[in-house]
Protein backbone atom coordinates (compact mmCIF):
# COMPACT_ATOMS: atom_id res chain seq x y z
CA UNK A 1 0.00 0.00 0.00
CA UNK A 2 1.49 3.36 -1.29
CA UNK A 3 2.34 5.79 1.73
CA UNK A 4 1.48 9.34 2.13
CA UNK A 5 4.73 10.24 1.27
CA UNK A 6 3.91 8.63 -2.30
CA UNK A 7 1.15 10.54 -3.19
CA UNK A 8 1.62 12.96 -5.89
CA UNK A 9 1.38 16.74 -4.60
CA UNK A 10 -0.99 18.94 -6.52
CA UNK A 11 0.56 22.04 -8.43
CA UNK A 12 0.13 25.38 -6.94
CA UNK A 13 -2.45 27.60 -8.83
CA UNK A 14 -0.74 29.95 -11.34
CA UNK A 15 -1.04 33.74 -9.59
CA UNK A 16 -0.47 36.10 -12.21
CA UNK A 17 1.61 39.51 -11.50
CA UNK A 18 -1.08 42.56 -10.23
CA UNK A 19 -1.54 44.71 -12.98
CA UNK A 20 0.44 47.96 -12.86
CA UNK A 21 -1.82 50.64 -10.66
CA UNK A 22 -2.03 54.27 -11.92
CA UNK A 23 -4.26 55.92 -9.18
CA UNK A 24 -2.79 58.49 -6.64
CA UNK A 25 -1.17 61.83 -5.94
CA UNK A 26 1.90 62.63 -8.22
CA UNK A 27 4.42 65.48 -8.48
CA UNK A 28 7.96 66.05 -11.14
CA UNK A 29 9.46 68.26 -13.38
CA UNK A 30 9.38 68.55 -17.05
CA UNK A 31 11.69 70.14 -20.06
CA UNK A 32 10.87 70.72 -23.40
CA UNK A 33 10.07 73.31 -25.99
CA UNK A 34 7.52 75.51 -27.46
CA UNK A 35 6.60 77.93 -30.60
CA UNK A 36 4.24 80.42 -30.78
CA UNK A 37 2.40 82.55 -33.25
CA UNK A 38 1.59 86.75 -32.23
CA UNK A 39 -0.61 88.61 -34.79
CA UNK A 40 -0.55 92.00 -33.48
CA UNK A 41 -2.46 94.74 -34.68
CA UNK A 42 -3.13 98.96 -34.16
CA UNK A 43 -6.20 99.98 -32.30
CA UNK A 44 -5.64 103.65 -32.35
CA UNK A 45 -4.05 105.57 -35.05
CA UNK A 46 -0.11 106.78 -34.49
CA UNK A 47 2.36 109.23 -36.63
CA UNK A 48 3.44 105.25 -38.18
CA UNK A 49 0.44 103.39 -38.50
CA UNK A 50 -3.10 103.58 -38.78
CA UNK A 51 -6.01 101.83 -36.71
CA UNK A 52 -6.81 99.11 -38.26
CA UNK A 53 -3.24 97.83 -39.54
CA UNK A 54 -2.34 94.51 -38.65
CA UNK A 55 1.53 93.76 -38.37
CA UNK A 56 3.74 90.69 -39.89
CA UNK A 57 2.84 88.27 -37.41
CA UNK A 58 5.90 86.75 -35.13
CA UNK A 59 7.00 83.29 -34.84
CA UNK A 60 8.72 82.78 -31.28
CA UNK A 61 10.16 79.36 -30.43
CA UNK A 62 12.78 78.71 -27.32
CA UNK A 63 12.92 76.30 -24.38
CA UNK A 64 11.14 76.03 -21.46
CA UNK A 65 10.91 74.09 -17.94
CA UNK A 66 9.15 73.96 -14.91
CA UNK A 67 7.27 71.23 -12.33
CA UNK A 68 3.81 69.92 -12.16
CA UNK A 69 1.66 68.09 -10.22
CA UNK A 70 -1.97 65.85 -10.00
CA UNK A 71 -4.01 63.27 -9.17
CA UNK A 72 -5.15 59.42 -10.97
CA UNK A 73 -7.93 57.58 -9.84
CA UNK A 74 -7.90 54.20 -12.40
CA UNK A 75 -11.13 52.48 -13.40
CA UNK A 76 -10.36 49.45 -15.02
CA UNK A 77 -8.17 50.50 -17.97
CA UNK A 78 -9.26 54.34 -17.59
CA UNK A 79 -8.00 57.12 -15.86
CA UNK A 80 -9.07 60.18 -14.57
CA UNK A 81 -7.06 62.72 -13.79
CA UNK A 82 -6.33 66.58 -12.62
CA UNK A 83 -3.27 67.98 -13.37
CA UNK A 84 -1.61 71.49 -12.89
CA UNK A 85 1.31 72.65 -14.51
CA UNK A 86 4.25 75.84 -14.39
CA UNK A 87 6.65 76.53 -16.50
CA UNK A 88 9.31 79.47 -17.00
CA UNK A 89 9.77 79.75 -20.78
CA UNK A 90 12.12 82.24 -23.38
CA UNK A 91 9.83 81.92 -26.63
CA UNK A 92 11.37 84.75 -28.67
CA UNK A 93 9.55 85.61 -31.54
CA UNK A 94 10.32 88.77 -34.08
CA UNK A 95 8.89 91.30 -36.79
CA UNK A 96 9.47 93.70 -39.16
CA UNK A 97 6.94 96.05 -40.61
CA UNK A 98 7.08 99.08 -43.32
CA UNK A 99 5.01 102.33 -42.77
CA UNK A 100 2.39 102.60 -45.06
CA UNK A 101 2.42 106.72 -43.98
CA UNK A 102 5.57 107.34 -43.20
CA UNK A 103 8.09 104.54 -45.08
CA UNK A 104 9.79 103.72 -41.81
CA UNK A 105 10.92 100.30 -40.66
CA UNK A 106 9.53 99.00 -37.53
CA UNK A 107 10.99 96.29 -35.54
CA UNK A 108 9.05 93.85 -32.94
CA UNK A 109 10.37 91.46 -30.34
CA UNK A 110 7.46 89.46 -28.68
CA UNK A 111 8.45 86.96 -25.79
CA UNK A 112 6.80 84.31 -23.89
CA UNK A 113 8.10 84.20 -20.26
CA UNK A 114 6.09 81.54 -18.41
CA UNK A 115 2.92 79.07 -19.00
CA UNK A 116 0.40 77.85 -16.74
CA UNK A 117 -1.85 75.42 -17.24
CA UNK A 118 -4.82 73.90 -15.18
CA UNK A 119 -6.41 70.71 -16.70
CA UNK A 120 -8.54 67.38 -16.65
CA UNK A 121 -7.00 64.46 -17.95
CA UNK A 122 -8.51 60.78 -19.56
CA UNK A 123 -6.16 58.22 -19.87
CA UNK A 124 -6.42 54.68 -21.52
CA UNK A 125 -3.82 52.24 -19.47
CA UNK A 126 -2.40 49.51 -20.79
CA UNK A 127 -0.41 47.77 -17.70
CA UNK A 128 2.23 50.34 -17.15
CA UNK A 129 1.84 52.07 -20.52
CA UNK A 130 -0.61 54.91 -20.71
CA UNK A 131 -2.32 56.70 -23.38
CA UNK A 132 -3.92 60.49 -22.50
CA UNK A 133 -5.63 63.30 -23.70
CA UNK A 134 -6.33 66.36 -21.57
CA UNK A 135 -7.53 70.18 -21.52
CA UNK A 136 -8.68 72.88 -19.49
CA UNK A 137 -7.13 76.25 -18.87
CA UNK A 138 -4.30 77.71 -19.36
CA UNK A 139 -2.24 81.50 -18.34
CA UNK A 140 0.92 82.63 -19.52
CA UNK A 141 3.14 85.55 -19.14
CA UNK A 142 4.06 88.28 -22.58
CA UNK A 143 6.02 91.10 -22.86
CA UNK A 144 8.09 92.70 -25.72
CA UNK A 145 9.45 96.19 -27.78
CA UNK A 146 9.41 97.92 -30.50
CA UNK A 147 12.01 99.77 -32.25
CA UNK A 148 10.89 102.58 -34.77
CA UNK A 149 13.33 105.72 -35.79
CA UNK A 150 13.45 108.07 -32.67
CA UNK A 151 10.95 106.15 -31.25
CA UNK A 152 11.07 103.08 -28.72
CA UNK A 153 8.26 101.25 -27.05
CA UNK A 154 7.68 98.74 -24.50
CA UNK A 155 5.06 96.00 -23.34
CA UNK A 156 5.24 95.26 -19.76
CA UNK A 157 5.04 91.70 -18.87
CA UNK A 158 1.28 90.76 -19.20
CA UNK A 159 -0.46 87.69 -18.41
CA UNK A 160 -3.08 86.29 -20.75
CA UNK A 161 -5.71 83.09 -20.61
CA UNK A 162 -7.14 80.95 -22.49
CA UNK A 163 -7.77 77.28 -23.45
CA UNK A 164 -5.05 74.15 -24.49
CA UNK A 165 -5.81 70.68 -25.83
CA UNK A 166 -2.82 67.79 -25.40
CA UNK A 167 -2.28 64.53 -25.75
CA UNK A 168 0.80 62.19 -24.96
CA UNK A 169 2.15 58.62 -23.92
CA UNK A 170 3.20 57.87 -20.35
CA UNK A 171 5.26 54.84 -19.08
CA UNK A 172 5.22 53.57 -15.49
CA UNK A 173 8.60 52.24 -15.41
CA UNK A 174 9.01 51.57 -11.65
CA UNK A 175 6.01 51.41 -9.58
CA UNK A 176 6.14 55.01 -8.26
CA UNK A 177 8.26 56.21 -11.07
CA UNK A 178 6.87 57.04 -14.35
CA UNK A 179 8.31 59.41 -17.52
CA UNK A 180 6.07 61.03 -20.38
CA UNK A 181 6.11 62.39 -23.29
CA UNK A 182 3.24 65.15 -24.10
CA UNK A 183 1.89 67.35 -26.68
CA UNK A 184 0.07 70.65 -25.72
CA UNK A 185 -1.92 72.89 -28.01
CA UNK A 186 -2.69 76.81 -26.38
CA UNK A 187 -4.88 79.25 -28.09
CA UNK A 188 -5.25 83.03 -26.08
CA UNK A 189 -7.86 84.42 -28.47
CA UNK A 190 -7.52 88.11 -28.72
CA UNK A 191 -6.76 90.56 -25.84
CA UNK A 192 -6.61 93.93 -25.52
CA UNK A 193 -3.15 95.23 -24.38
CA UNK A 194 -0.96 99.23 -24.09
CA UNK A 195 2.67 99.96 -25.01
CA UNK A 196 4.33 102.57 -23.25
CA UNK A 197 6.47 104.91 -25.40
CA UNK A 198 10.10 105.13 -23.77
CA UNK A 199 11.33 108.04 -26.42
CA UNK A 200 10.43 109.33 -29.32
CA UNK A 201 7.52 111.90 -30.07
CA UNK A 202 4.49 109.16 -30.11
CA UNK A 203 2.19 109.23 -27.68
CA UNK A 204 2.70 107.85 -24.07
CA UNK A 205 0.13 105.18 -24.10
CA UNK A 206 -0.27 103.00 -27.63
CA UNK A 207 -3.38 100.84 -27.59
CA UNK A 208 -2.56 97.00 -29.85
CA UNK A 209 -4.90 93.74 -29.89
CA UNK A 210 -2.91 90.11 -30.04
CA UNK A 211 -4.18 86.93 -31.02
CA UNK A 212 -1.87 84.60 -30.27
CA UNK A 213 -1.67 81.02 -30.16
CA UNK A 214 1.45 78.56 -28.71
CA UNK A 215 2.70 75.11 -28.68
CA UNK A 216 4.84 73.12 -26.45
CA UNK A 217 6.38 69.62 -26.53
CA UNK A 218 7.09 68.14 -22.87
CA UNK A 219 9.32 65.62 -21.47
CA UNK A 220 8.86 64.66 -17.89
CA UNK A 221 9.74 62.62 -15.14
CA UNK A 222 7.52 62.35 -11.90
CA UNK A 223 6.96 60.48 -8.82
CA UNK A 224 3.85 58.50 -7.75
CA UNK A 225 2.88 58.47 -3.84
Amino acid sequence: MASAADLPTKAPAYAPAPSYNWTGFYAGVQVGGGWDSNQVTVVNSTVHFPAGYSHTPSHGSGFLGGGYAGFNYQINRFVLGIDGDYSWANLIGSESDVSPLTGVTNNDTERVKWIATLTGRLGYAVDNWMFFCKGGAVWAGFDGNGIIPTVETNVSLTTRYGWTLGAGVEWGFTAHWSAKVEYDYANFGTSNYNRMTTSGTSPPIIPFSATSSLNTVKLALAYRF
